[in-house]
């Protein structure tokens, strides 16, 4: 799901926490980046987050989509209240995301459907039936973790690792595809092509969530997935057609029957809203599972692209073409969260500590509230946060 273009206030009634500017100026010398205010920042619009975001009966309603729910954005309140350790809100979430967004009864899966809102009759309800990939794998994964922590679910919901193998074999069933090679290909939902070239979205891609479901599901076909995967995106990171790649990963290709990657006709190839969420999912098989192919993926074909534009300009842009052309001329605190992601897992820990206290500048609170960059922007709010939970060690 890919936010509206947004622009950071430079200036006016919102109000940037004195020290976490200073810590973040400090960032490009030899400053620290202050785990207590980082976990404060954390903690706090998290809380907000709660408020103002999820609704007493836990459907997390999203502005920019007056008011309505994707599957995207209840897998995320979901992973958020996991590691900002809330049970109350993670079984909140959950049953609400099970009564109103499970398949079950209407297609006989347990994948979600993605597109929950107000229809033309002022009635609220699923809108789209059809299920969106990053959704279900977030879903699962948040549930496999809280089965582990030993959290409960609330009275009329299914156990957590129950649903979760369920959803698991629904995805591998509904939303992968088998290359003639024997390659088995991550689509973008259930509703992809029945040959190849396929549309794929690389953000989808969670290698790390593959080794966990592999622990609940041995023999499933999870490192199969994981194995493609790092097939593909070294490839994809150095060039697709005619399209000369500099590191960066699209937010849409295709793949043909050979495993080729091309640009995808009618879809954005930028590294941009969609790839930003790319390389934080690598880092985690890197951080969590020491894979080496993700942190010489991030390492070596990456990261080297943003140190040099941060070496050369002081700052980064909030989207690049594939071919490392910026887009616009402001930053984004979504793109400061991958890239902090990718030089925790490829060890540089002195950009990784920068790229923190640039996160803190857009941290801001206003009134009741606190959140990143502005308070209703909900893709904003939510990489911001998984970015510093990372670096502060909360997303295990």
């Amino acid at each position: 799901m890919a936010p509206s273009l947004f622009r950071i206030e430079k200036n006016g009634i919102r109000h940037i926490l004195t020290l976490a500017l200073a810590l973040a100026l400090g960032c490009a010398g030899e400053g620290q980046v202050s785990q207590p205010e980082i976990e404060r920042a954390l903690k706090a619009s998290w809380q907000s987050y709660v408020r103002h975001y999820i609704s007493p009966e836990g459907r997390v309603a999203i502005p920019e989509r007056a008011g309505g729910s994707i599957s995207e954005g209840q897998a995320y309140a979901l992973l958020r209240a996991l590691w900002a350790d809330d049970p109350a809100t993670f079984a909140r979430v959950y049953h609400w995301t099970y009564k109103n967004l499970s398949r079950r009864q209407t297609h006989g899966d347990a994948l979600l459907a993605w597109h929950w809102g107000r229809d033309q009759d002022g009635s609220e309800k699923v809108l789209d039936w059809n299920t969106a990939t990053d959704g279900d794998l977030d879903y699962a994964l948040a549930l496999v973790l809280a089965a582990r922590r030993g959290w409960r679910p609330p009275p009329g919901a299914p156990e957590y690792a129950a649903e979760a193998r369920q959803v698991l074999q629904n995805i591998l069933d509904l939303e992968t595809v088998r290359l003639p090679g024997g390659e088995l290909l991550l689509t973008p939902g259930n509703w992809h092509e029945d040959r190849p070239p396929y549309l794929v979205n690389p953000s989808y891609f969670s290698p790390a969530a593959y080794r966990v479901f592999a622990d609940l599901q041995p023999r499933a076909g999870w490192e199969g997935l994981r194995d493609a995967a790092y097939a593909l995106l070294p490839r994809l990171a150095s060039g697709m057609g005619d399209l000369k790649g500099v590191g960066l990963f699209p937010d849409w290709c295709r793949v043909d029957e050979l495993g080729r990657p091309a640009p995808a006709p009618g879809r954005d190839t930028h590294f941009g809203w969609e790839a930003v969420r790319l390389p934080w999912r690598l880092a985690l098989d890197g951080l969590w599972f020491r894979e080496e192919r993700a942190t010489r993926l991030l390492q070596q074909r990456f990261l080297p692209f943003f140190q040099q534009e941060w070496q050369a300009r002081g700052r980064l842009m909030a989207l690049y073409s594939y071919e490392g052309k910026p887009l616009v001329n402001y930053e984004s605190p979504v793109l400061y969260a991958g890239v902090l992601a990718a030089a925790l897992a490829a060890r540089d820990q002195s950009f990784a500590r920068q790229m923190a206290g640039k996160i803190l500048t857009f941290y801001r609170e206003e009134k009741d509230r606190a959140f990143f960059a502005e308070p209703d922007n909900y893709y904003a709010d939510n990489w911001a946060w998984l970015g510093l939970a990372l670096y502060a060690g909360w997303v295990k």
